[in-house]
């Protein structure tokens, strides 16, 4: 079994608590379309989100915001404290149904329906990382090729449970401080943060496979992400088979719907003009320009 697990950040750090809702929403509406049955997903949170699905399960916490900062822009100490803490929880509340394999995944994300599967056809298997896939703009309806996903987005292992090293006795009221004494450095490098999994994985001689297709959506530009990072520039549409792959909406085929999707943003484009305006303006451009 594939226990999927994510967290929502606390209310207080949100641009729009409803906006991160609605991204939830998106993100289950495509994890619970796996091709495989065996699967399970949980959501942790401060406030459980309206019109939860019922084969959802649900953990409720009570921990402070991370930040008195408002907005989801806090810092990465931040992140790691809150969004490290509720994966954990996450973690404690899917060992019990004991799962072949875990892959957390960030609330705003889409994965592909064929994961589960994945961990149903080699269980014994240590994991798998998604090298290959796309950066994606809903608002766009449009994708742009992420080479190295896993480099950039939390939503990109998946790994046997066991690798996870959940430490017993803890139960999913335990406290931040309990969480963070009994994980020690696994709280912020492997369960807060994507950045060192991977490498620490295969330093210890369990090294992830590669998805051999794109396997995620990594959604950017909602104003809700902590990184802040946007598809900008050019993309390319959203076809029916990305669409059918991710249950996402697919582009639409107008010349409006075609043109959002593919140009850069007029805000991109304003952009652009406005460096080359003071580069071309001063002498130090002038003078990158004659060299």
């Amino acid at each position: 079994m594939l226990a999927f697990i994510t967290s929502l950040r606390h209310p207080r750090n949100s641009a729009d608590y409803r906006a991160v809702e609605a991204l939830l929403a998106d993100s289950l509406n495509s994890v619970r379309r796996q091709e495989h049955p065996d699967h399970r997903i949980w959501v942790v949170g401060n406030r459980r989100p309206a019109n939860l699905p019922d084969d959802v399960n649900w953990v409720g916490v009570d921990f402070a915001p991370p930040s008195e900062l408002r907005g989801p822009q806090t810092g990465r100490e931040a992140v790691l404290l809150d969004k490290g803490t509720k994966l954990a929880i996450g973690l404690v509340a899917a060992s019990a149904e004991r799962p072949d394999h875990v892959m957390l995944f960030d609330a705003d994300d889409a994965v592909s329906k064929r994961l589960a599967g994945l961990s149903a056809h080699a269980p014994e298997a240590d994991g798998w990382r998604v090298v290959d896939g796309w950066r994606w703009s809903s608002e766009r309806r449009s994708i742009r090729r992420q080479p190295e996903l896993h480099r950039h987005c939390g939503t990109a292992f998946v790994v046997r449970r066991e690798l996870y090293d959940v430490p017993d006795g803890l139960g999913t009221d335990a406290s931040q401080e309990e969480l963070q004494e009994a994980f020690g450095d696994r709280l912020s490098r492997h369960i807060g943060s994507h950045r060192y999994l991977s490498d620490d994985l295969a330093a210890d001689g369990h090294p992830l496979r590669p998805v051999e297709f794109p396997a995620v959506l990594y959604r950017v530009g909602t104003g809700e992400n902590h990184s802040g990072v946007s598809l900008g520039g050019f993309g390319r549409p959203i076809g029916r088979t990305v669409a059918s792959e991710f249950g996402v909406p697919a582009t639409r085929l107008t010349p409006a719907g075609l043109f959002r999707s593919v140009l850069p943003s007029r805000r991109a484009l304003e952009r652009v003009r406005g460096l080359r305006s003071i580069v071309g303006g001063s002498g130090r451009g002038d003078a990158v320009r004659r060299a």
